[in-house]
């Protein structure tokens, strides 16, 4: 169930039945990160090789914060909420974290900016809120819970 709402969520947002995000399907990006978080869950002594949790972990953030950001990038239309888009979709493409903190520490500023003179309606507070919460998530139930909620509020915003 979660990797078809982070898959719907992705392809809702980005209004493509194929993003391309990811070098594999945002269902198998996300499938990945759930059997690597059940097997660390269950054998948190001994993990399995090539499972990387923390990676795919930010994968999945990466792509739950690309669909909040393009949809608020939609809203907004400001050279910041694109430039904090790009950074992310950029890193979207990294093969580790050092990779993903590289792409985004080089648009830092655009991020800093995101909220400075910034004036949004309700829907896009909500947004910003749901992209605060995904970059501070770090777990598995808070990325679903945040990907069920923005699943709800794109009904209502896409719709």
């Amino acid at each position: 169930m979660s990797e078809t709402n982070f898959e719907q969520l992705i392809t809702r947002a980005l209004r493509t039945e194929t993003p391309g995000l990811f070098d594999k399907s945002e269902a198998a990006v996300y499938k990945e990160f759930e059997l690597a978080e059940s097997r660390h869950r269950n054998n948190a002594n001994q993990p399995k090789a090539g499972d990387n949790l923390h990676f795919k972990f930010e994968k999945v953030r990466l792509g739950v914060g690309i669909a909040i950001m393009q949809v608020f990038s939609d809203m907004a239309d400001d050279d910041d909420s694109r430039k904090v888009l790009k950074a992310l979709v950029n890193a979207a493409q990294a093969t580790s974290i050092a990779q993903i903190d590289a792409a985004i520490n080089k648009d830092m500023k655009a991020f800093d900016n995101l909220y400075k003179d910034l004036y949004i309606n309700d829907e896009g507070e909500m947004l910003l809120g749901l992209f605060e919460r995904t970059l501070n998530a770090d777990s598995k139930r808070e990325l679903d819970q945040i990907i069920a909620e923005s699943l709800k509020l794109f009904d209502h915003i896409l719709e």
